[in-house]
């Protein structure tokens, strides 16, 4: 998907694609927009997505701070990195290079399924890099 320059955010360096919820199994549409959010949104994931980082720690983070929803249970949940399962199987040596090369890309999809319902939603957001941060901080509106 090609989306309108109006909509890209002066300074990022990259496109974080489908965060969060996609083709999964979610109680409700606003329920797993919310948890993609929280993910897309959150700093610790962006600068990961920034510096090539494939920490899915960070990703379990942003899904722990959606608290009010109670029926997420972290052993039903899955995390992928492009194709690869990263939780809950985690990663080795040989993945984890796989995993650098996909977070190095200028588009990065980061798939997450909670498994606890038929819902799922997709939202999109970029990378925190120095220069988005250098960028929006010299200026006031």
């Amino acid at each position: 998907m090609q989306l309108p320059t109006s909509f890209i955010p002066q300074g990022f360096s990259t496109f974080i694609t489908n965060i969060g919820i996609r083709d999964t199994t979610d109680t409700n549409y606003a329920q797993a927009k919310r948890v993609a959010k929280a993910i897309v949104n959150s700093p610790l994931v962006k600068t990961a997505v920034h510096g090539a980082d494939p920490n899915w720690g960070r990703v379990v983070m942003a899904i722990g701070k959606c608290e009010n929803d109670k029926e997420i249970n972290p052993e039903l949940v899955v995390i992928k990195f492009g194709e690869i399962h990263v939780y809950p199987s985690g990663s080795n040596d040989e993945t984890f290079e796989d995993i650098r090369k996909i977070m190095s890309k200028d588009k990065v999809s980061i798939h997450v399924s909670l498994n606890i319902g038929e819902a799922s939603a997709t939202v999109w957001g970029c990378d925190l890099s120095e220069g988005y941060v250098d960028l929006n901080s010299k200026y006031s509106t």
